[in-house]
This record gives C-alpha cells, sequence and structure tokens, in this order.
C-alpha cells in the first residue's frame, strides 16, 4: 500500500461561502455557497474517493472492504475501523455565523439515534477576518433550566437572554479549539477551519438566529433532544495535547490532542524534511498552508494547501519535505499521533 490522496466531498450550506476554491483550489460549481469540505470520511452522508494513484476513484469504504488489514493494521481493525472509518476530517468555510448547537457523546447518540456515533471535535483555525468570534461552551454556572428558560423566551428575530449565556471568544488564525462532546458552540463568520472529530453527523441546534432554509421556512430546532446531551455542570474531558514537543531550527511538532477518538499533531517545517511513523495503524496528514513532498517508500507524490493524505498502516514510515514553510496537520487513532 502507498499514501493515498483523497478528494472530497463538497457539502452545500446555507452558511457557506466559496473560499474554499480561493484558499485551496476546490471545484466549487458557479454560484454554490460551500461550507464544508469532507477531506477524509467513511460516513454514509459522504464518502471520500481516492484522487489518484491505483486506488483511484475508490471510495474510502471500497478501499476499507478491499484492503482493510493493510490500511488499518490490526489495532485498527480490532477498534472497529472496518466497519466505519473513526476519523471524519473537514474544511469548514463560514461566510455566516453557524447555528447554536451540540452533539452528543457515544451514550446520548446510541440512545438518541441508534446506529450514529457521538461527536468530539476539534478545530485549528487557517483563516480569520479580524474581529472573527466563535461561540465555545456556557458562562460558568448556567443550569438546564436558565438555558431552558431563556430558550423559550427569545423576541422575534434575536437571541435575546440566551446570548447572555453563550460564552464567545475571539479567534485568530493558528488557534486550537477543543469541542468535547456535549459542549455548547457555534461557529461566527469569517472563518476558515480545518475540523477533526469522530466520524457522525449528529447535531442537535439550540437557536439558529431565526434563519430561515432554502424553502423559506424556519430552520428546524432540536431543543429537547439539546437539553439532554449538553454539559452544564464541570469541566469536559481535556484534550490530553503534550504541548510543543519539538522545537528545532526549520522544524516544530505541536501535540494537540489526544482524547479517546483521536490523536492530532501540528507539524511546521522549512528547508528540511521530517519523518513520521504510522505505529501500526493509519495516519492522515491534512496540508493547512505551504507546499512540498510527501514520501513513502518508492512512492511520492507533492502536496499543498487544501490536500489530504491517507497513509496505511502498512507503510510504516511516511516523510515530509519542503524548502518552504509547511504546515500540517497529523490525524491518528488515539496514542499515534506523533510527538516527534
Amino acid at each position: 500500500m502507498q499514501p493515498m490522496k483523497m478528494e472530497p466531498v463538497l457539502v452545500e450550506r446555507i452558511w457557506g461561502g466559496r473560499r474554499l476554491a480561493e484558499l485551496f483550489g476546490k471545484p466549487l460549481a458557479p454560484g454554490v455557497r460551500v461550507g464544508e469540505s469532507w477531506e477524509l470520511s467513511d460516513h454514509p452522508h459522504g464518502r471520500s474517493r481516492v484522487a489518484d494513484g491505483p486506488l483511484a476513484g475508490r471510495t474510502l469504504r471500497e478501499v476499507l472492504e478491499r484492503h482493510g488489514p493493510a490500511v488499518l493494521g490490526p489495532e485498527g481493525l480490532a477498534r472497529g475501523w472496518g466497519e466505519r472509518f473513526g476519523l471524519l476530517i473537514k474544511f469548514i468555510d463560514a461566510a455566516d455565523r453557524l447555528s447554536v448547537q451540540v452533539h452528543p457523546d457515544d451514550a446520548c447518540a446510541a440512545a438518541l439515534a441508534p446506529g450514529e456515533r457521538g461527536k468530539t471535535e476539534c478545530w485549528v483555525v487557517v483563516r480569520a477576518e479580524p474581529g472573527a468570534w466563535l461561540i465555545h461552551g456556557l458562562v460558568p454556572g448556567v443550569t438546564r433550566e436558565a438555558l431552558a428558560a431563556a430558550i423559550a423566551e427569545r423576541p422575534a428575530g434575536k437571541a435575546g437572554r440566551l446570548e447572555e449565556l453563550l460564552a464567545r471568544r475571539p479567534v485568530r488564525a493558528g488557534d486550537f479549539i477543543w469541542v468535547p462532546a456535549g459542549t455548547v458552540h457555534a461557529i461566527g463568520p469569517g472563518l476558515v477551519l480545518a475540523e477533526i472529530q469522530q466520524s457522525s453527523d449528529l447535531t442537535y441546534r439550540v437557536f439558529d438566529w431565526n434563519r430561515r432554509g432554502e424553502d423559506g421556512a424556519p430552520r428546524s430546532l432540536h431543543v429537547r433532544e439539546a437539553l439532554q446531551v449538553i454539559r452544564f455542570s464541570g469541566d469536559g474531558p481535556p484534550p490530553g495535547g503534550r504541548g510543543k514537543t519539538v522545537d528545532e531550527p526549520g522544524l516544530t511538532v505541536e501535540h494537540l490532542a489526544d482524547c479517546t477518538a483521536f490523536g492530532l499533531s501540528r507539524v511546521c517545517l522549512a528547508g528540511r524534511s521530517w519523518a513520521g511513523r504510522t505505529g501500526g495503524e493509519c495516519a492522515a496528514a491534512v496540508v493547512l498552508d505551504g507546499a512540498g513532498r510527501l514520501a513513502s517508500g518508492s512512492a511520492a507524490m507533492p502536496v499543498r494547501a487544501g490536500d489530504t493524505v491517507l497513509v496505511p498502516a502498512e507503510c510504516g514510515q511516511y516523510v515530509l519535505e519542503a524548502s518552504e514553510p509547511l504546515t500540517v496537520l497529523v490525524a491518528a487513532p488515539p496514542g499515534k499521533a506523533p510527538v516527534r
């Protein structure tokens, strides 16, 4: 097996824009507002395909069905990633603000939507307009009863007191934001993000700014379900990242997250190479900025901003090379994201 550059699924959203074409060269159809590019996905709502090489055109599902042991390794198969790949990786273009929403954990998802998984996720900000913001949790002390009352008393066309209960924070390019399941959140306008998440498409909207859908009707909310899954007390599970683990001329490695669902590191290099190891499982390299080359064994491919490459377990080692600055996220199963 050799590394596979992936062809994403482009998803139109009412809040989406055109910047995924401008920043990453994504092939957006004329006049379409694309909010999400599902870079690496085995979810039934959208499965990415291999872009080139011997397996070009096959979906990730087809690849796993034919080559699961080589791609996932024994540990990956034991995790159940052969039934559905555990990661879903996206680029998000928020031209307008997204709904105030929450995702369930695995237990709540099993109870409320059998067959679906929970959704812990995290974001790395790729681009941010001046003054960009997002909502990340509730202000301290908010109870389920207080939130339910604020939702119920919203004045027409406004968030009302509800907005006072939401924790808003400014963000800028490069920021890492951890969003464990149960966290109320909303992405503000003017942001392009890379999102690493569990393979789930389960979202409960709390409020959508009284926005109407393409059919002219108000977009549906899921208040009852949301109130069941929101985490109201105590801190959420930490990301588990170890921070900057390598800091050398031309190379930094920052270990961002290592939770029960996935691990994530950010590798920045310039004028040198860096060797990563799959550790017996697969890895996904997501290029945020710059250009370079990814090689494994006798196979090599150019990579640039916007590319996502799946590195099978069987590769063992892969090398990133860059003469100019290159920033890459490396996502992997738990305990497998690089620290050096």
